[in-house]
């Protein structure tokens, strides 16, 4: 998916399922993290094709933990909302 196609409210998931989980930056603000499933692998977190809404983009007042991240775009996933990484879109669709 193309970030420039997202509009807020979309409906999103993975195109295929994936390990997702969510990281906890400063104050009360996550990631949602997803990364590649291995059968191999130990994991932490859920593995699925969750359905995810976009909310947005937001800029920041200050760089993020994970990466200085200053222009984070949000979704909601099972109630909880998080910034999504930015290598994490080319694994998503519009549902």
């Amino acid at each position: 998916m193309k970030v420039s196609e997202l509009k807020e409210g979309m409906l999103l998931r993975f195109k295929e399922p994936r390990l997702y989980r969510f990281l906890r930056d400063s104050g009360d603000d996550h990631w949602f993290d997803c990364g590649q499933f291995d059968h191999n692998m130990r994991v932490q977190g859920t593995i699925g094709q969750p359905l995810m809404i976009y909310l947005g983009q937001e800029k920041m007042d200050a760089p993020s933990h994970y990466g200085g991240y200053r222009n984070v775009r949000k979704v909601a996933v099972e109630g909880r909302v998080g910034w999504v990484f930015p290598d994490a879109w080319k694994s998503m669709e519009a549902v």
